[in-house]
């Protein structure tokens, strides 16, 4: 195995909560403020972090919010949601081999630092990671250098010998174009990107065990 870094997302990655978490939670939020969603508002969401979502969210429903209140908000709505998320098939057998072969793992996530710790504390796999990276505002995964700024904590200098784990599409490219090695998989969210997640990435599996660790 030459990849001895590796950098994970985690919604939709390791755990199942792009639908339960992040699709309903808008529409739980909107909701409170009795608005109703547009159709396909994940779609729109998707691929922004969380400044970009609040500004979008506040802007064309006219929420009596700043930006502020609106992450204290939908924390309030999350917390509950990431209650109901479990691990996604293979994801513990595939730490437990990472920590036997002496790989370096840690999660960059749109999901803020504290929310990740919580959730996988709760699933019993934090003690895996060595770091979180929220990756908001300037470190977007829509650019590399936040990519570049966990491989390099990681102790790891080339791209192509770090794995980036990630489901959604735009980060997928974004790693992809940096030159790291890109593992992907299934998510039902991303569902309709998965001919391009497949054509950019080193492996696309539909469960952690599918790796074929020859090619890692």
């Amino acid at each position: 195995m030459h990849c001895k870094q590796w950098i994970f997302d985690m919604d939709g990655t390791l755990t199942d909560s792009m639908v339960t978490v992040w699709e309903n939670a808008p529409l739980a939020l909107l909701e409170r403020f009795g608005k109703t969603p547009e159709p396909h508002l994940h779609d729109i969401l998707l691929p922004l972090g969380l400044r970009e979502s609040a500004k979008y969210l506040i802007t064309n429903y006219q929420l009596p919010l700043d930006e502020t209140s609106y992450v204290t908000a939908l924390r309030e709505v999350v917390n509950q949601l990431y209650e109901q998320v479990d691990l996604k098939p293979g994801v513990r057998e595939l730490l437990e081999h990472l920590r036997a072969e002496g790989a370096r793992c840690c999660i960059c996530s749109n999901t803020w630092e504290e929310q990740c710790r919580t959730v996988l504390t709760r699933l019993g796999i934090a003690d895996y990671f060595e770091f979180y990276i929220t990756a908001q505002g300037a470190k977007s995964k829509h650019t590399p250098d936040v990519f570049f700024e966990a491989l390099h904590r990681l102790g790891g200098d080339d791209p192509a010998a770090c794995a980036v784990c990630e489901d959604a599409v735009y980060s997928a490219r974004t790693a992809h174009a940096a030159g790291f090695h890109l593992l992907t998989i299934a998510d039902w969210c991303s569902r309709a990107d998965e001919p391009e997640l497949r054509q950019i990435s080193d492996q696309f599996v539909t469960d952690w065990q599918q790796l074929d660790w020859e090619k890692i």
